[in-house]
């Protein structure tokens, strides 16, 4: 076959209404290429056998095709069941591509009524050109319907439950990309340019200079060239118990990721064809998905910039990588970041500095517009880095895009930010916004909400008072210091009273 659409365009795709639909794809140099969609036909001459038309906004439409004709061989591609209504791109590493199978709500999840307007497109992970000839990831590259147990089973779980809640207040298709690889860090999923343009981030192209200085090229491209072979049963059950939230703590206790075999060419090792390297996922997955019409990104990732000591200059990382995507679509669109989950975590695995992490993350949604953060500071597992209760993590998402995207104003999305606190006579004040009707506790908050004098423990007494959190303690100190939830691993106590959960904050007073 000579005339081929783009991986992304298939049957039962989901098409972002309101907004130009770009189809392309490839075919013979000079062909002219008829596409039909809707009943509106665009036509497109084939220049270095690409093609590219465009289609102008349309209304949410629950069913119609679409057609690609091929002038010079005459082949035809029609793909029915095609749908028009709300796409959103979900990326990151394994808490975003964590599937529904392995969700804690999925035995009650897949009870619920087929939907058949409900629809998940997962890309093949791909590291570089070539890749899927050796692994052809059969479980991805066709659009999925929420129609059988099959199918949910492989729905990318955070972004359904979001995607769950838009169908049921907007009443019109949605569609979800999932985007991502598990242990990827945000480097890998952005454009050399931007990466160029943040001096903050060289460490992370030194690292990778590095790596191809000592390389045995050879020996590399020969082995990164062999089909990789099909994961034996114990690995894959391995990954079963990994992602189905069993306490891991034991082998990783006395895991040592140096004694693992040296291979000439493994995908996660640096390298020009690795998985980690810096924009490699952006080009090999994310390019071959623009400029495919959406709503907004969905991001879930910064377990893996922890890992490589990449904290300190997270945020510069993350600004970098939402320029890039937006420059990629040409548009400003709405991002939306899930700050990390807690997790302390053993040995090679163990949390590092995920506070920091938070901090960072928080940091770049306020750098730039229409960044919006979710914290699940209350959604974690200590010794689980793929914590199973994605359900509220995906519905939280829901009411926070529903509210700043879609302008329903009577949800009471945000979770509470501690913006002020000040000393008032015996007394500190600590003051939020979107509190709600007010702050509740939930948990231990003294074990969560330490203040401290040069490394003394003060001891304190709590008073709430609608967006106040009110601190009595010994004032005699010239400086305090207040922490909240600023440990890898912690159980949020505090919350609004719409049960969205406060921020980690620190401040000294």
């Amino acid at each position: 076959m000579k005339l081929r659409p783009a991986l992304i365009f298939g049957e039962h795709m989901v098409l972002q209404r309101l907004k130009p639909i770009r189809i392309w794809g490839n075919s013979v140099e000079g062909d002219e290429v008829s596409v039909t969609l809707a009943g509106k036909t665009e036509i497109a001459k084939a220049e270095d056998g690409l093609w590219s038309v465009t289609f102008e906004a349309k209304e949410a439409l629950d069913k119609t095709s679409l057609e690609i004709v091929s002038g010079r061989t005459g082949e035809k591609i029609r793909f029915e069941d095609v749908a028009i209504g709300e796409v959103w791109l979900a990326g990151g590493q394994s808490n975003m591509e964590f599937l529904m199978k392995y969700d804690i709500d999925f035995p009650e999840t897949k009870k619920l009524a087929s939907d058949e307007l409900l629809r998940c497109f997962t890309y093949p992970q791909s590291a570089y050109l070539g890749f899927l000839e050796l692994d052809d990831c059969p479980q991805a590259g066709f659009w999925r319907q929420w129609i059988n147990e099959e199918d949910r089973s492989y729905f990318a779980a955070v972004p359904t439950y979001m995607g769950m809640m838009l169908r049921e207040k907007l009443k019109v298709p949605v569609g979800i990309i999932s985007c991502n690889w598990g242990g990827s860090p945000a480097a890998a999923w952005t454009s050399k340019e931007e990466l160029a343009n943040e001096p903050r981030v060289k460490p992370i192209l030194d690292w990778h200079e590095k790596a191809l200085k000592e390389l045995d090229w050879p020996s590399y491209f020969a082995a990164s060239e062999v089909k990789a072979p099909k994961p034996s049963a114990e690995q894959l059950a391995f990954t079963e118990r990994f992602m189905m939230g069993e306490d891991m703590s034991e082998f990783f206790k006395n895991f040592d990721p140096s004694k693992l075999p040296k291979v000439d060419y493994a995908p996660f090792n640096p390298g020009p064809r690795s998985v980690v390297r810096p924009s490699g996922l952006y080009e090999n997955m994310l390019c071959k998905v623009a400029p495919y019409a959406i709503k907004g990104f969905l991001w879930y990732q910064g377990e893996d910039d922890d890992a490589r000591d990449w904290a300190e200059f997270y945020d510069a990382t993350m600004m970098a990588l939402i320029k890039s995507w937006r420059k990629l679509w040409k548009e400003e669109m709405p991002f939306y970041q899930i700050e990390l989950a807690p997790f302390r975590g053993v040995g090679a695995t163990a949390a590092k500095k995920y506070p920091l992490i938070r901090q960072q993350q928080a940091k770049a949604a306020s750098g730039l517009a229409e960044v919006y953060d979710v914290c699940i500071l209350d959604a974690g597992e200590e010794y689980n880095i793929h914590p199973r209760h994605k359900k509220m993590v995906g519905e939280r998402l829901g009411r926070i895009v529903m509210k700043h995207s879609y302008g329903d104003e009577n949800l009471v999305a945000d979770c509470p930010k501690a913006i002020k606190a000040y000393r008032d006579e015996d007394r500190i004040i600590v003051i939020f916004e979107n509190a709600a009707e007010g702050l509740e506790i939930k948990g231990d908050l003294k074990k969560y909400l330490s203040l401290s004098h040069d490394g003394e423990t003060l001891d304190y007494e709590t008073e709430l008072n609608k967006d106040r959190l009110i601190l009595k303690c010994d004032l005699s100190k010239a400086k305090i210091k207040i922490e909240f939830c600023e440990s890898n691993y912690c159980v949020d106590p505090l919350y609004n009273s719409e049960g969205n959960p406060v921020f980690g904050f620190t401040f000294e007073v």
